[in-house]
């Protein structure tokens, strides 16, 4: 199988949402002030100190983000993070300042011809924008007349490649209690999902860091895929 990377490249400085702040990498130890404590061929060792949210970059949420008392990242069942996937593009139906409606959802349901008897995940491609982009951060999220239609595929998670999967307007933020609260994970800020369209069998990858008491972890988001249609 071919592995594609959905997977957003984090970098010192990077703001992922104005909710959360920006990453910071930090010179932990170099090989110029580490080198005088080794034995050639040794020069030395580096590392470095990351300060970031647990909801930085391409990330997963905890129950525990919006659910009082809910399972933290540490506590995630690992198999509703593995499974077989479907990626759905809204993309050509929607505008920047406008959300994904349910209609938008049917439109490429029916153009995709989406058989859901085995899909356990699926990944949503909402616009066309290079993420960090002024008109990515602009880019309206999930109606929540949505949230009917999206419990009733039964599915382990869904991820979306923008930073919220609730309009930021919406501070009730219906989709991801009614998500959480239904055992339904949500991954964030993936990219790339474009690279899975050709493909039928997608196995979408994306586990949790075990930190005690995470309300989220960034991830490695990868998916396996097989032949090309």
């Amino acid at each position: 199988m071919k592995i594609i990377d959905l997977t957003l490249e984090m970098k010192d400085g990077m703001s992922f949402h104005p909710s959360h702040p920006p990453l910071q990498l930090v010179e932990q130890s170099t090989f110029e002030n580490s080198r005088h404590r080794y034995i050639s061929p040794c020069e030395g060792f580096e590392s470095r100190k990351i300060l970031m949210s647990d909801h930085s970059g391409t990330h997963i949420d905890a129950p525990l983000h919006f659910i009082k008392e809910g399972p933290s990242a540490s506590e995630m069942n690992l198999d509703r993070t593995i499974g077989q996937a479907v990626v759905l593009d809204v993309s050509p139906y929607k505008k920047t300042d406008e959300p994904v409606t349910l209609e938008m959802l049917q439109k490429a349901e029916l153009k995709q011809k989406i058989n859901w008897s085995s899909i356990q995940i699926l990944l949503l491609k909402t616009t066309k924008c290079v993420w960090g982009t002024d008109e990515y951060f602009k880019t309206e999220s999930l109606a929540e007349e949505v949230i009917p239609w999206i419990l009733d595929k039964n599915l382990k998670l869904l991820g979306i490649d923008l930073g919220n999967i609730d309009c930021d307007s919406n501070m009730k933020r219906s989709v991801h209690l009614s998500l959480l609260s239904n055992d339904i994970y949500i991954v964030e800020n993936l990219v790339n999902l474009e690279s899975l369209l050709p493909y039928e069998d997608i196995v979408f990858v994306g586990t949790p860091l075990k930190i005690r008491n995470a309300t989220g972890s960034p991830i490695r988001a990868f998916a396996m895929v097989g032949d090309a249609e």
